[in-house]
């Protein structure tokens, strides 16, 4: 998962925050709108109108009204087995907790969510291949309005464990990430039991908080009538509008290793992006994938050699 930014990060990243800040306190949809279309506008300008989606297909206008849309599985039973042998001796963090590392066979007991590092999310079988899929990069595109950038990859294990779960991400919320939606991916078989995603349907449509806030499940059950929950076996995916309130419940039975993938116009500004290296790097967009793969390293000029 990718590292949020701290003020003691230096005067640049100072800024990216106030910026971030700045931007939530447009709350209006409508001013909203106007501002994604100019952003998408600036966007064709700079890059190219060859960015532009073509005519937006059917799974484009349900995410719209919806907020989410359920695809078939994209990962075979067999990828999402070869996933999880090849994740297994890999450390996780509690990126959530204290920090500590830990991995699948040492879980502490109070842990509720462990995330595997970037690198380990980059390079672990078919997550490239997936997050630049033809398809799943024309939905997006079809969604934002121009040629997505990744500003997000992870792989989150959540733990039967006590307590109340994670306060922001196990109880309802809201992203704030403009001009973004997401992918996620179910890695184990997800049922009312082990941790199924929820989400409230046509909330993408409300006006945005001024403050990112946790919703209680009778306040969503009384204003929006209540939330979907999405179960399915292991490569059961799920597209969301991040502004829509959703949680991942917590599970009661076994874990849930969730794979998401975040695409976006632009660089989130509350995140600080590491790209990491990647070998086969060539086969996918630079423009995409830039802010995850690390670029081609440049040849060393003749003069660092010179002749005698």
């Amino acid at each position: 998962m990718q590292k949020y930014l701290s003020v003691r990060s230096g005067s640049r990243a100072r800024l990216k925050l106030l910026g971030y800040y700045a931007q939530r306190v447009c709350t209006s949809r409508r001013l909203r709108r106007v501002t994604t279309r100019a952003l998408v506008a600036g966007l064709g300008a700079l890059h190219g109108r060859e960015g532009r989606p073509r005519e937006p297909g059917p799974r484009v206008a349900i995410l719209r009204a919806q907020g989410f849309l359920r695809m078939d599985r994209l990962l075979s039973p067999s990828e999402c087995a070869e996933m999880l042998a090849w994740l297994r001796p890999r450390p996780l963090i509690a990126a959530r907790g204290n920090g500590a590392a830990f991995t699948l066979d040492s879980v502490p007991h109070d842990a509720n969510i462990g995330d595997y590092p970037l690198e380990t999310v980059v390079n672990c079988p078919h997550v490239l291949d997936l997050a630049n899929r033809p398809d799943i990069l024309a939905l997006a595109a079809g969604y934002l309005g121009y040629t997505p950038v990744i500003t997000l990859m992870g792989l989150r294990w959540s733990f039967p464990a006590g307590g109340d779960g994670d306060a922001d991400v196990q109880h309802f919320h809201r992203d704030v990430e403009p001009g973004s939606i997401k992918l996620l991916v179910y890695l184990t078989d997800v049922d009312d039991r082990s941790g199924p995603h929820h989400y409230v349907p046509r909330s993408h449509l409300d006006r945005m908080p001024l403050r990112m806030q946790r919703y209680a499940d009778p306040d969503v059950q009384r204003r929006h009538g209540g939330s979907i929950a999405i179960t399915g076996p292991a490569g059961t995916a799920i597209a969301i509008d991040n502004k829509g309130i959703h949680k991942g419940v917590p599970p009661q039975t076994r874990p849930r290793l969730l794979l998401v993938i975040q695409y976006s116009l632009l660089p989130c500004l509350m995140y600080e992006y590491a790209p990491v290296h990647y070998r086969g790097r060539a086969r996918f967009s630079p423009y995409t994938n830039r802010l995850m793969i690390a670029p081609q390293p440049a040849p060393a000029s003749a003069a660092a050699h010179p002749t005698p």
